[in-house]
């Protein structure tokens, strides 16, 4: 019954293929092969001979051509010039394939002239696709060999910038380690230390500076002209004064201070102290302008002698 069928397929296209064979048209389409195998890819030629300034609107074929005819690509199309007759020809390379076996036909292709003339369309195309024949008792293999693709630039490049990277980490640790050997080591700088009395004198300036009692804060003038003494007793003799009474300091720096102006001095700058901060009676501004020109009289008669004031300027690693 099949072979009926495809015979009664055949015959007709087979009559019409002759009838028009010797005819000559303007166009036709051809196949580089009139069998291929299931699959595979089959060239068709589509070409239009134009006659003088004849213009033609050229077929849109798209993804198919029939339901079992696929089209894989198309080429531009071409002007050409027949070397015999002169004519023009465009050509078009059109790449289908079929997966489904049998006789399959190209239809008509039509043709638009675009000066008005009437439509015209190449003649049926008959192809056969046949299937593949295969040895079910043979080992199965690969239908073509692997092909090895070559080595691009942009795969290369990640290999390329990791080495750089690589190779740049590696002359980093190298050239700091070579500085470091080279470095001269560096000799801790001498901390000078400033001795005690000059920074108590120092602040007994500030202290001037601020006038103080002359706006009315006498209390607090006092209390910071003490608390620069006492500072000055702990770091020059280490004594305790913070914590001392007056009547305690007077006796813990008799045995420190062997002058007596400067013993007399320093009962008075804390008797004028003990007077502003706890009585009723304020000293007069005169006392109070003289009190500091004690503290410094004290402190000046209890600083270190030049021998001793170079020993106290010492040099500390940092």
């Amino acid at each position: 019954m099949k072979a009926i069928r495809k015979s009664a397929l055949i015959m007709p296209l087979l009559i019409i293929f002759l009838l028009t064979a010797t005819v000559v048209k303007s166009q036709e389409v051809k196949a580089d092969s009139s069998k291929f195998a299931i699959g595979s890819k089959v060239n068709l030629t589509l070409e239009y001979r134009l006659k003088g300034n004849e213009k033609v609107n050229w077929p849109v074929i798209g993804d198919t051509i029939t339901k079992s005819i696929e089209v894989l690509s198309k080429s531009k199309i071409d002007t050409l010039t027949d070397e015999k007759t002169g004519i023009k020809v465009l050509r078009q390379q059109i790449a289908i394939t079929s997966f489904d076996t049998g006789f399959l036909v190209i239809p008509p292709i039509p043709f638009g002239l675009a000066n008005g003339g009437n439509q015209t369309a190449t003649e049926p195309l008959l192809l056969e696709v046949y299937k593949i024949k295969v040895n079910p008792t043979a080992d199965i293999k690969d239908i073509k060999p692997v092909i090895k693709a070559p080595v691009t630039f942009r795969e290369v490049l990640p290999w390329l910038i990791g080495l750089l990277l690589l190779a740049a980490i590696v002359y980093g640790i190298f050239y700091y380690l070579r500085r470091r050997k080279q470095r001269p080591v560096e000799q801790p700088k001498p901390k000078v230390t400033v001795p005690s009395w000059e920074i108590a004198l120092s602040q007994l300036e500030i202290l001037r500076n601020e006038k103080l009692w002359q706006q009315g804060e006498v209390k607090k003038y006092y209390t910071n002209l003490t608390d620069i003494l006492r500072e000055y007793f702990e770091k020059r003799f280490n004594v305790n004064a913070a914590e001392m009474t007056s009547t305690e300091i007077l006796d813990a720096m008799s045995s420190h201070i062997l002058s007596t102006s400067a013993s007399e001095s320093l009962r008075t700058v804390l008797f004028l102290s003990d007077m502003a901060k706890f009585a009723k009676a304020q000293p007069s501004p005169a006392e109070n302008e003289k009190s500091i020109d004690y503290a410094v009289d004290i402190i000046n008669q209890t600083k270190p002698v030049k021998n001793d004031q170079q020993a106290v300027i010492e040099s500390k690693k940092e």
